[in-house]
C-alpha cells in the first residue's frame, strides 16, 4: 500500500527539518577538514577530528592502523547492520583560491595538499548522519557501522579497513560521492555499474643509445613507442566490442635529457578503464600483444615494471537496493531531486567494499554555475556547494532507516574469496 500524498509530504518536511539542525555543523566540519587536509596514510589530525566528534556522541568507535575509523551506533532493537562510508584523504597538489567564477570560501592552507574531490564533504556528511542516527538510536532497529576510509586516492587504507569490517560483518554498505557535473542537490541512486574496472601499466622500453648526428648506429626507444601508441589508437576500432564501453589513456612519458642524445631507455605509464570485465581482459591481451609485436620490429625490449593486469572490480549498484535507495531519495528529497546518470569512467575503492557486501554508491550533483562551481574533480579550482551537503545528510539516513527495515531478501552472492586472496588475485608486479 502507497504512501497517501499527505503522509508523503509530512514525512519530506520532517526530514528535512531533522537535517536542517546539523547543516551548520555538517559545514563547520567541512571547513575545518578543508582547511586543514591530509594525503593517504597521513590523515593524523583528520582522524582525530572524526574520533573527537563520536566521542561527544557517544559512539564506540576503533582506530584501525592504516586503514581508518570505524564507529558502531547500536539501535535498541534488534535487526540488520549497514555500513555507511566515507573517504578521510587529500590529494597531493596545490589548490587555486579561485573556483570557476570567484574566491572559494575555504582554501587549503597546505600548498601540499588539498580536498579538491569532495572527501571533506563526504567525511562531514558522514558525521552529520551520525549524530542523527545516534540521537534516534532508541528508534533505531539494528546496527549502523561507521567506516571512514584511509587513503582512498591511492588504495593504502583499504585493505586493512576492509578486513576489519569483514570480521565485524554486514548486510548492507552505503555511500556517497559528491559529483562536479551534476546540478546541486540532484542525486543518481540508479543501478547497475555506476564506476569503471581498470588495469594501470608502468613500462620500461629499451633501445640503444647513440649521438643524434648516427641515428642509423643507434636504436631509439621512442621511435618504438610512437609506433606502440598509433597502433594502440586503432585497437579500439580492430580488436575491442564497439558495444563495450572502454577508455584508455596514457599518463606520463619521460625519456632523454640532451637534445643531441637518443636516449638508451624509454619510461612510459598509463592507464584502461572498462565497465565489462571481459572487455578489460581483450584490452589487457590486446595491448601486450601490440607492445610485444612493435618491440620485436624495432628491435627493443620492454619490462613491465607495473604490468596491466585487468581486474574484475566494479563500483555495482545492487538492484535491490538501488530500489530501497530510490525511495528513500523520495521520501526524504523528492521526486524532484532523483538524478539518472551513467556510469562515471573513474574508479573507486568503493568496489571493494561491494564484492563482500550489497549496496549503493549514489552521486550528489554540487555544480552551481551561479557560484562558479563544477570544475572537474582533481582539478585546482575544484569547489564545492555546502548547500547540498544537508541533502546527502537526509538521503543517507533515510536509506539507512529503509534499508534496516526492509524485510525483503536482497538478491547477492558475496565473494567467495578471502580479502588476502582476493587481493592476491588482482596483484600487480
Amino acid at each position: 500500500m502507497g504512501m497517501t500524498e499527505a503522509t508523503y509530504g509530512r514525512r519530506l518536511e520532517e526530514s528535512l527539518k531533522c537535517v536542517k539542525e546539523v547543516d551548520n555543523y555538517v559545514i563547520g566540519l567541512r571547513r575545518d577538514l578543508h582547511l586543514h587536509p591530509e594525503i593517504g596514510l597521513q590523515e593524523e589530525r583528520t582522524i582525530r577530528v572524526v574520533t573527537d566528534e563520536l566521542k561527544k556522541l557517544e559512539i564506540e568507535y576503533e582506530v584501525v592502523p592504516n586503514g581508518g575509523v570505524i564507529g558502531i551506533i547500536n539501535g535498541e532493537h534488534e535487526g540488520k547492520s549497514l555500513i555507511l562510508r566515507a573517504d578521510l584523504d587529500a590529494l597531493p597538489m596545490k589548490e587555486e583560491e579561485l573556483n570557476l567564477k570567484e574566491r572559494k570560501i575555504v582554501v587549503s592552507t597546505n600548498n601540499e595538499a588539498a580536498h579538491t574531490c569532495g572527501h571533506d564533504g563526504h567525511t562531514a556528511m558522514l558525521l552529520g548522519a551520525a549524530k542523527i542516527l545516534s540521537h534516534n538510536k532508541d528508534k533505531l532497529k539494528g546496527k549502523v557501522i561507521l567506516a571512514f576510509e584511509q587513503g582512498e586516492e591511492n588504495g593504502t587504507g583499504i585493505y586493512n579497513i576492509l578486513n576489519r569490517l569483514n570480521e565485524i560483518g554486514a548486510d548492507g554498505i552505503w555511500g556517497i560521492h559528491l559529483k562536479s557535473d551534476i546540478p546541486s542537490g540532484k542525486i543518481s541512486v540508479d543501478a547497475g555499474p555506476r564506476m569503471a574496472g581498470y588495469f594501470s601499466y608502468r613500462i620500461k622500453i629499451k633501445g640503444k643509445s647513440g649521438h643524434g648526428s648516427r641515428p642509423d648506429l643507434a636504436i631509439s626507444p621512442i621511435d618504438c613507442f610512437t609506433d606502440f601508441y598509433t597502433h594502440l589508437k586503432s585497437m579500439r576500432l580492430n580488436a575491442l566490442d564497439p558495444f563495450q564501453t572502454i577508455t584508455y589513456a596514457i599518463g606520463s612519458i619521460s625519456a632523454g635529457s640532451v637534445s643531441n642524445i637518443i636516449p638508451e631507455t624509454l619510461h612510459f605509464s598509463g592507464t584502461c578503464r572498462y565497465l565489462n570485465y571481459e572487455q578489460g581482459i581483450r584490452a589487457e591481451h590486446e595491448f601486450k600483444r601490440i607492445l610485444e609485436k612493435i618491440c620485436e620490429l624495432h628491435q627493443c625490449t620492454f619490462e613491465f615494471i607495473a604490468e596491466p593486469k585487468a581486474m574484475d572490480l566494479f563500483v555495482y549498484n545492487q538492484e535491490d537496493c538501488a530500489s530501497i535507495a530510490l525511495e528513500a531519495v523520495k521520501t526524504s528529497l523528492g521526486e524532484e531531486a532523483v538524478y539518472h546518470y551513467p556510469a562515471w569512467m573513474a574508479s573507486e575503492t568503493f568496489a571493494y567494499y561491494q564484492k563482500y557486501f550489497p549496496g549503493v554508491f549514489a552521486f550528489l550533483g554540487i555544480e552551481n554555475k551561479e557560484k562558479g562551481i563544477g570544475a572537474e574533480h582533481h582539478n585546482a579550482h575544484f569547489d564545492l556547494d555546502e548547500d547540498v551537503l544537508k541533502l546527502g545528510v537526509a538521503a543517507t539516513v533515510q536509506f539507512t532507516v529503509d534499508f534496516l527495515n526492509n524485510k525483503k531478501e536482497i538478491n547477492f552472492t558475496p565473494e567467495q574469496n578471502s580479502l588476502k586472496d582476493l587481493f592476491s588475485k588482482f596483484e600487480r608486479s
